[in-house]
């Protein structure tokens, strides 16, 4: 099962290092689910790594562990996240979903799509047929913000996205089927 530490923003890889140096026993495993970045530097592509979800560090252990890691975590001033005061993994369909983004690497890789007026067509990548909102697109830095669920609750997260094609509708035509339902709507660009 999965569980969260929570801990500042931007200091995901270093608590986990802590972490890892200083609290994970046999059969645990602490690591920041990341999504990778491709962008351009001096006409050269360089692809980085950025944590999915800011703020937070996953822990891969038994639930039965749960206690005993958490009692061995506060004494380096952090603890596992909790739900009115008991230990609480992400939820089973949640951790699925993750897994299916990221694989064994918990990285997500660079997705790319076309524009159709205000949808998009996601055609390669992790979220190929992601059919939700796209609350914010930035097509100059190939990025889109999208909702997931994660604790139970929508969360927002950044995703590599590049949009390779714009068209309308009209342009379409009635020659190209186009299914609206393995389509994401975009809320605001």
């Amino acid at each position: 099962m999965w569980y969260v530490i929570q801990t500042l923003k931007g200091q995901e890889n270093k608590v986990a290092a802590e972490v890892i140096r200083d609290v994970v026993d046999y059969g645990e495993d602490v690591f920041v689910y990341k999504y990778e970045k491709e962008y351009k530097i001096k006409g050269e592509w360089i692809k980085d790594q950025k944590p999915f979800f800011p703020g937070y560090i996953f822990v891969d252990m038994e639930e039965s562990g749960a206690e005993l890691f958490d009692r061995r975590l506060r004494k380096s001033r952090h603890k596992l996240m909790d739900v009115d005061g008991i230990i609480t993994a992400i939820r089973p369909e949640e951790q699925d979903y993750l897994m299916r983004l990221g694989g064994e690497e918990h990285i997500i890789r660079h997705s790319e799509g076309f524009r159709i007026d205000d949808y998009i067509v996601i055609t390669s990548g992790p979220f190929k047929g992601y059919n939700g909102e796209i609350r914010k697109l930035d097509r100059h830095h190939r990025k889109a913000a999208i909702s997931i669920p994660l604790l139970g609750r929508d969360t927002e997260v950044e995703i590599d996205l590049e949009i390779v094609e714009s068209r309308t509708f009209q342009e379409l035509g009635s020659k190209e089927k186009i299914d609206r339902l393995n389509m994401a709507k975009v809320v605001t660009d």
